[in-house]
């Protein structure tokens, strides 16, 4: 008699276990695509804190914005992400793929960002897919300068279970984005460097140099890119191989003579096509000051006028 009393507590416990209820979801139309435009390149303040928002883009309304879901009971819902992975617990804010910065999609209607699937429900109903959104992106951590965050789907929104594939709402990145460090402005991008009148004796023999005339070379750097390596590179068409910093005349009557360029104390330590360290991006304005000088690059030098041209680049990696 032992085994049946077993059987039949094992029918009891099964009478009177609750049959689960399924939520499900219906959607009438298509998946709609919210296309967002973020504008680029955005410049980074290397100053600004984690969770800093870097851009946001314009509320746009989802196209064709005719779908309706619904459903029956308690339906999880949430964005799925497609360039990162999902978000630790209930954060708001996605990996993108590009270190340091997420994104996170707002409906500016209700100011409410957008859970991750998974942390958030709704009742049963019937819902139109017809709110704004607007895109942001935020600093999670350093960001190099030069990355990009290209274009495409970021994630969707999902109604239901991740196997219901009840994909409602893609958004969508419509332009890629690049991130580019702060940068200083040069206040004197054309400089004219007019030297005096020498007698050609004055030049005589080869390396001789006469008429030496400053100019300056003028910055303005925002805060946020001070004290940065900086460095100054000249180059032009045509140089004279006997000496750093010489540059053959482009045009003019005087023969055996060139310009060169030098420090400001004088020294020929320019050299063209190739980068020289002069110190720190400053925070705010800076010059950085330079000379000219006749150069004879032969023994004889025949009297003239002339012309020379070099160009000037600032890198501050």
């Amino acid at each position: 008699m032992k085994p049946l009393r077993y059987a039949c507590l094992l029918t009891l416990l099964l009478v009177l276990w609750p049959k689960a209820t399924l939520a499900s979801c219906t959607m009438s139309g298509g998946t709609e695509t919210v296309r967002m435009t973020i504008s680029s390149p955005i410049t980074l303040d290397p100053n600004a804190a984690v969770g800093t928002v870097l851009a946001t883009s314009p509320v746009v309304s989802p196209s064709p914005n005719t779908t309706q879901v619904s459903c029956s009971g308690s339906t999880t819902i949430g964005v799925i992400n497609l360039v990162g992975s999902q978000p630790s617990g209930s954060s708001t804010i996605y990996p993108t793929g590009v270190s340091g910065v997420g994104y996170r999609i707002l409906h500016p209607d209700s100011s409410y960002y957008l859970p991750p699937w998974g942390y958030d429900s709704i009742d049963s109903g019937t819902y139109e897919l017809s709110v704004g959104s607007a895109l942001q992106l935020v600093k999670t951590g350093p960001i190099t300068s030069g990355a990009t965050l290209n274009a495409g789907t970021l994630g969707y929104w999902q109604y239901g279970g991740r196997r219901t594939n009840l994909r409602a709402e893609d958004f969508v990145l419509a332009n890629s984005v690049t991130f580019v460090a702060p940068s200083c402005t040069v206040t004197t991008p054309n400089i004219a460097v007019t030297l005096p009148t020498v007698s050609n004796t004055a030049l005589a023999g080869t390396g001789a140099t006469a008429g030496a005339t400053a100019f300056t070379i003028g910055l303005n750097c925002p805060s946020s890119a001070a004290g940065r390596t900086m460095a100054i590179q000249f180059d032009t068409a045509q140089s004279f191989s006997g000496a750093n910093g010489v540059i053959i005349p482009t045009a003019g009557t005087a023969r055996n003579v060139g310009v060169q360029l030098v420090d400001s104390s004088l020294s020929p330590t320019v050299v063209f096509a190739h980068p020289v360290t002069v110190g720190t991006t400053p925070s705010g304005l800076y010059n950085l000051t330079y000379y000219a000088r006749y150069y004879a690059t032969a023994a004889s030098v025949t009297p003239g006028n002339l012309t020379a041209t070099a160009t000037f680049t600032i890198s501050y990696p």
